[in-house]
This record gives C-alpha cells, structure tokens and sequence, in this order.
C-alpha cells in the first residue's frame, strides 16, 4: 500500500478534547512511556561512549564531559518516583482466545468497521533555548501522515513528543452479550531527508484502552490492556534509502454488557530525539501511522479494524470444553 497523502524539562500542552481528567490520564501515561524510553536510551548511549569518543570530539564536545551528562541524567530520571502502575484489565486467557480465533471461521466471522479520524492529544516541545522545530502530522482517516523538523545544538539529546487519539464506539449486542474480539494493525514508517546529528532516536506506539459502556465509563488511559511499539530505532539510520519502519499487531477483547456501547480508546504515539543537530522528515507516502485490518491489502483498508462478537453461551461452551483437556 501506499500513502494516500528528557530528562530536561519538557513543554507540554494537551490538546485533545474531551473531559481534564482523561486529558491528565492521557499526558501521564505519556510521560511514563517516555520516561522509559529515554531510560533505555540513556543506558544504551552510556554503553557506547568508548566507541563514540572521536564522534563526540568532532561534534566539538569533549568525551569525558559528554559521558558524564548522560551518567547524572540516567541518576536523576532513575531517581524519580514512578506512579504506582495501573491495575490490569482482566483479559480472557490467551488459550481461550486462541481457540475462539480458530472456530471463527464457523461460529463468528471478523467484521471490519472503519475508525473515526484521530484527533490531536499532546504536543510536548523541548524548553531548552538551543532548540527549535516541531514533529506534526495531517490526518485522514487511520492515517497520520507525518511531517516536522528539530534542531538541537546541546549534546544531550532532547524530546519531542506527539501523541494522537482515536475513540471506535463497536455494535451494541442486547442479548447473549458475551464478548467482543478486536483486532488490527498499526503500520509506521518514517523517512529521513536530514539526519545530520550526532545521536537520536524514533519510537511510535500505540496504547489501548477499552469500555463496555462508552456513556457511563469513559476510555480511561490510565487503565490500558496493552501498550505495543511498532518502532524503536536509534538514529542516525544506516538504511538506504533512510526510511525506519515496523509493525504492531493488536488483539483483545471486551467482556460486554447487554444493551450498552463498547468502545476502543487508541492513543498514538510519536517520541523523537536528538543531539547536537537537524533532524528532517520526508513527508508523503514515506512517513505515516496507519490504522488497517490484518490482511489489509490496499488503501481502502487504511482506517478499518476488525471486531468479532461471541455469544456468552458459545464462550462459556469453548471454556467448559477446555477444561476437559490436559
């Protein structure tokens, strides 16, 4: 298919609509994926100072002044203290699940429906005075195309960050509720015109949150079943052509309520980093984040994700079943 179009302090202003407290929900669970990864990212660019000295020292920065800022900001984000991780949603058992895939084909066929356009949810921007630029993208239906071009001219690497949100209400069931099995994928890829710095970083994501009464319980981010990275890549990119890509596949399912509106809460998102210099993005075809079914095979099927529902008596038959087997 092809398109059809820090540890530093960070400024970072939510965007999205919808209530404060998901608003908060969304930008702290943002910052608690972001904080990982620049933990990573520390460790890894500790790791590596013997064998990147003469690439400091001709960026202009001394080595043993450059390994020193990374090992006192890997101190002080470690140092933190991290919100309690959220209580886990009950999933069905993988077993479970993998067997009413299987049957699917019998009892309760995929359907795909298309999701609304994602809205914009958290620009965060570097406050350091020695940078400049922003990450963005337009959006079209399951697709961010995206575009943007930083700057920073200290040699600690800074973070930009983007997120994005789509809310998929799915069909309501009045009886044999049972559940709702979802799946699709989360397509990225990002193409590099510039990238003439001395180390950075691209990770996308998606993180997913679901309800089984989208009027009475809003998504709430801070309770996600699961959280995937299509990319995590170092940069520079040795690729030719500098195109970084990858793939997140996502499965799960609602336990639903009779009568009410099941939903899926997906928040997309984009983290760049970069140290001393210009990082650019080729926009177009070679840098989005699509949403598309699992066999998607053409740009019709950008946007669409896939949904099964299983009755409560056909759940509960496959479970007893399984129980009888060693």
């Amino acid at each position: 298919m092809s398109n059809p179009q820090s540890p530093q302090n960070q400024s970072a202003v939510p965007t999205g609509k919808g209530s404060s407290a998901s608003s908060e929900a969304q930008t702290t669970a943002a910052q608690a994926i972001l904080e990982d990864v620049q933990k990573a990212r520390l460790s890894t660019r500790l790791r590596e100072t013997g064998t990147k000295s003469a690439l400091v020292s001709a960026f202009g920065e001394d080595p043993q002044a450059y390994s020193s800022g990374l090992a006192k900001q890997l101190a002080e984000l470690s140092a933190r203290q991290r919100t309690p991780a959220a209580i886990p949603v009950k999933k069905q058992p993988s077993r479970l699940a993998a067997t009413l895939d299987g049957l699917a084909g019998f009892f309760g066929p995929w359907n795909t429906i298309v999701a609304p356009n994602a809205t914009v949810a958290l620009v965060q921007t570097p406050s350091s005075t020695n940078t400049s630029g922003a990450i963005g993208g337009e959006i079209y239906t399951g697709d961010i195309a995206l575009e943007g071009q930083v700057y920073n001219g200290d040699a600690q690497e800074q973070w930009w960050v983007n997120t994005w949100q789509y809310i998929i209400p799915l069909p309501i069931f009045s009886s044999n509720p049972g559940s709702l099995a979802y799946r699709f994928n989360v397509g990225a890829s990002v193409g590099l015109y510039r990238q003439d710095f001395l180390t950075g970083s691209v990770h996308i994501y998606a993180t997913v949150a679901t309800t089984n009464d989208l009027a009475s319980q809003p998504i709430d981010f801070s309770q996600p079943v699961s959280s995937t990275f299509a990319i995590a890549a170092d940069l520079p990119t040795r690729a030719v052509p500098p195109i970084v890509d990858g793939n997140a596949k996502i499965t799960g399912s609602i336990a639903l309520a009779a009568g009410k509106t099941p939903a899926i809460g997906i928040v997309i998102g984009v983290i760049f980093s970069v140290a001393k210099g210009n990082l650019q993005i080729i926009p177009g075809e070679y840098s989005f984040v699509w949403l598309t079914n699992p066999d998607a095979t053409t740009n019709g099927d950008i946007g669409k994700i896939e949904y099964r529902h299983d009755p409560f008596f056909w759940v509960e038959a496959v479970t007893r079943k399984l129980a009888y087997q060693p």
